[in-house]
């Protein structure tokens, strides 16, 4: 019988088109994450299950195989987080994290300024839009110190964006949560609060 994630991962990829792509850079941040707790032939088998060689940051492969990726790194890392969702939250964070201490992250960190977090958050829906090639995302001002992100067509596990959210707060030097009122497989809203 297959596990909850499996069937989990198995209706998320239905819903994936098969058009649908994910950036390189996220795939290697979650190889790099299973590298870094579970070794590095942990992270060649799982990069081999869907590649037989690297994959190139800014190239674009499909998200089917992503979604394989993520709910496998999941099981892997439950050891090292204590649960899958906690395992895949960090999946996400790890995403944004090799996004900010890239060249790039770094340039638009000194753009967007440290403490900032509503400028940085209302580029998410234009930065999404470079990783990934489906879902739509709407930034939203509910206050001085809180956004929201509506997130529809989006197949990822809340716990991914929730993770990536988390970790880019940090990343702008604002420690904050992001809570997640799931609306169905594809479709969250993200309340971020610093």
């Amino acid at each position: 019988m297959p596990s909850l994630n499996s069937q989990e991962c198995t209706q998320r990829m239905g819903l994936a088109p098969e058009t649908a792509t994910v950036r390189g850079l996220i795939f290697n941040a979650v190889f790099k994450l299973v590298e870094q707790h579970r070794g590095a032939l942990a992270a060649t088998e799982l990069r081999a299950r869907i590649a037989k060689k690297p994959l190139v940051d800014f190239f674009s492969y499909p998200a089917r195989d992503f979604l394989q990726v993520l709910f496998e790194a999941g099981e892997l890392l439950t050891p090292q987080y204590g649960s899958s969702e906690a395992a895949i939250r960090a999946c996400g964070a790890a995403a944004v994290g090799g996004f900010f201490q890239s060249g790039v992250g770094r340039t638009l960190t000194t753009i967007i300024g440290q403490g900032d977090p509503k400028r940085l958050f209302s580029s998410a829906p234009t930065a999404y839009s470079t990783a990934v090639s489906y879902g739509q995302r709407k930034f939203s001002v509910l206050g001085e110190r809180r956004v929201s992100l509506h997130f529809k067509g989006d197949m990822q596990p809340v716990e991914f964006h929730q993770g990536l959210l988390e970790a880019a707060l940090q990343g702008v030097g604002c420690p904050g949560q992001v809570q997640v009122r799931r609306m169905g497989m594809d479709e969250a809203e993200y309340f971020i609060e610093w």
